[in-house]
């Protein structure tokens, strides 16, 4: 009997096993993301009773898949290990092969990864999609590959989980200038995770994100900076996350008037600093440091990761701009995609 069939009869028969076993699922995740972790607190945040939650850390705990410590609960190693096999056997169960055909029939794009759960309510999801694109790319750099990362949470998940790799001819630098607070967020940083993960050959942008012109056009001629816009001509690889057009908007602080004039051009997503509407028509180039439209049209191997229900109309408008993009993303985006 293959496994499909297996898994058909089962959710027939007892249905209640699929229900139990995303509850474990979710307890494993949120202790994992927060350890150690107080019971009342998984009550709270995965909204079951303190009775429920006292039941189910019992059995994990039976199962030597957590340990519970005054500090609180914590997962073991045989809990690290369950938890990434579970993760696949939830992704059987809930059918996400066939999601998968389905936002990228909807999408009409190249390829889509989707991790089961919601990233924006369990970090530890994003970091899985991190994992499943590392995995990817890993398989798509070769020799001299020159590989540009944006800044952000989802493409800093993907250098933190890229598997280690020993690939000295490539270089990997940065997509834009720096951009937000969070320093281990800006794509410079995210350059030096990543090539030191695959002992690669990092370049920085020492630019703010947001310059003028001007100041530009003459700081491009010092040789450090002019060494790196030359290599964009070169760039094989694009990782990049896909942002919201009004949440990224007051993040990069532009002035009023420029996002009521987003907002009246209906721009839906934002990604390397430009703004797009939900047809993928640019809106608002960017003015900041990066590459522009034109080298992302013609760079051969584009990776975005993006997640959360919020994000899906972004993800769509994005996707509409090159039909061979890679996406990566969670269950969460996928269902709500596939709504709109």
């Amino acid at each position: 009997m293959e496994s499909k069939d297996f898994i058909s009869i089962q959710k027939k028969i007892i249905p209640e096993v699929i229900d139990l076993m995303e509850l474990r699922y979710d307890l494993l995740l949120f202790i994992k993301a927060n350890q150690p972790v107080g019971r009342r607190n998984l009550a709270s945040e995965l909204s079951l009773s303190e009775r429920q939650v006292r039941n189910e850390i019992e059995f994990l705990q039976i199962q030597n898949f957590v340990e519970v410590e005054r500090q609180g609960i914590h997962l073991t190693e045989r809990g690290e290990e369950i938890l990434v096999r579970l993760k696949e056997v939830i992704y059987s169960y809930k059918n996400l092969e066939d999601l998968v055909e389905k936002v990228k029939s909807k999408l009409s794009i190249k390829k889509v990864f989707i991790i089961p759960g919601d990233s924006q309510k369990n970090h530890i999801i994003l970091e899985f999609m991190g994992q499943s694109a590392g995995n990817y790319i890993s398989k798509i750099v070769k020799h001299n590959s020159v590989m540009a990362i944006t800044g952000g949470s989802s493409v800093a998940a993907v250098a933190r989980n890229i598997p280690e790799m020993n690939v000295p001819s490539v270089t990997v630098l940065p997509a834009r200038g720096g951009i937000g607070k969070s320093h281990s967020t800006q794509a410079n940083s995210i350059v030096a995770t990543l090539a030191d993960r695959l002992h690669a050959q990092p370049e920085m942008l020492h630019l703010p994100d947001n310059i003028d012109k001007e100041i530009l056009d003459v700081l491009k001629e010092s040789p450090e900076i002019k060494e790196v816009f030359d290599k964009y001509h070169d760039i094989d690889i694009l990782v990049f996350g896909i942002g919201r057009a009004d949440v990224m908007a007051k993040w990069r602080h532009l002035p009023q008037e420029k996002v009521n004039k987003l907002m009246n051009e209906k721009a839906v997503a934002e990604t390397f600093g430009h703004f797009f509407n939900s047809e993928g028509d640019i809106v608002c180039p960017s003015s900041s440091v990066g590459i522009s439209l034109e080298e992302y049209l013609r760079i051969p191997n584009i990776v975005a990761i993006a997640g959360g229900k919020d994000k899906s109309q972004a993800i769509q408008a994005t996707c509409k701009i090159r039909n061979d993009l890679v996406l990566f993303t969670d269950e969460c985006a996928a269902m709500e995609i596939l709504k709109n």
